[in-house]
């Protein structure tokens, strides 16, 4: 029989290793006891010692006596302050809302529209009447081709009227001299 040295199983049989702990299993002496507790190193095992004291309770100290605690006093209130104005802030303007580039009205004299207003003077006079406060210059070009042309018209149609007058006038005296 043999005996392990780590953990003290008795085994039977040929192998050199324990089959629990894997330690190395030496030939032991049946007449030697002293085998047992050897280890490969020659290091004599300290016999084990069953009786241990236990350790010593712990020392506590004794805690300490607090004294009561003091009365506080109640705090004054705070003084009564003014209020102050409310603040007048300015009202915020979202540039994000905005458009980047607000449109910008060019007030300017325009041919184009006085030309429109030349040939459509009732186009003209309206375009006067929705702009002339708004951007005077561009209202004032509109109206001038309107007037132009109403001017232009009334001249033209009395000068039509005359010339009709003269030749009709003409034609009818000229017939006195043929007959």
């Amino acid at each position: 029989m043999k005996y392990c040295m780590r953990c003290g199983r008795e085994f039977e049989g040929e192998s050199s290793f324990c089959p629990e702990c894997s330690a190395e299993v030496q030939p032991v002496n049946e007449n030697r006891t002293e085998a047992l507790y050897t280890q490969p190193n020659n290091q004599q095992v300290p016999p084990p010692s069953y009786q241990q004291t236990p350790p010593p309770p712990p020392q506590y100290q004794q805690a300490p006596q607090y004294q009561q605690a003091p009365q506080y006093q109640q705090v004054p209130p705070p003084p009564p302050y003014q209020q102050a104005p409310p603040y007048q802030q300015p009202p915020i303007q979202n540039i994000y809302v905005q458009a980047p580039y607000p449109p910008m009205e060019v007030d300017a004299p325009n041919i184009g529209f006085a030309i429109l207003s030349f040939f459509f003077p009732m186009v003209g006079f309206v375009l006067w009447l929705v702009w002339k406060d708004k951007t005077p210059l561009k209202a004032k070009s509109c109206g001038q081709g309107a007037l132009i042309s109403t001017i232009l018209s009334v001249v033209g149609t009395i000068f039509y009227i005359i010339f009709t007058v003269v030749v009709m006038v003409a034609a009818s005296s000229s017939m006195y001299y043929y007959y």
